[in-house]
């Protein structure tokens, strides 16, 4: 085996068993990567706003409509939280 498939295999492992410590690999994967962008974000700028969530590279696959759609499963389950009345500004949850 390639050593950088092995290498990529046990990253993947790593990964699957951090997500089970963190309880999010019951979560749809969009919606993990919609979390994991997010503290991204936040942990950079203080706030996630809607716009630079949607432009985070981690999300370059997803639709705008999956994103949204994602965010407000993510807020339901008291993952996320919005920061402001103003539409399109979160933070995780504590």
């Amino acid at each position: 085996m390639d050593s950088r498939l092995k290498t990529l295999t046990e990253l993947q492992l790593m990964v699957s068993g951090l997500e089970a410590d963190l309880g999010i690999s019951d979560m749809s994967e969009i919606e993990r990567k919609v979390l994991l962008s997010l503290h991204h974000i936040y942990a950079q700028e203080g706030v996630t706003a809607t716009g630079a969530l949607i432009s985070h590279p981690m999300l370059s696959t997803f639709s705008r409509p999956s994103l949204f759609r994602a965010l407000k499963a993510l807020e339901a389950a008291g993952k996320v939280t919005k920061v402001t009345e103003k539409r399109g500004y979160y933070a995780p949850s504590a």
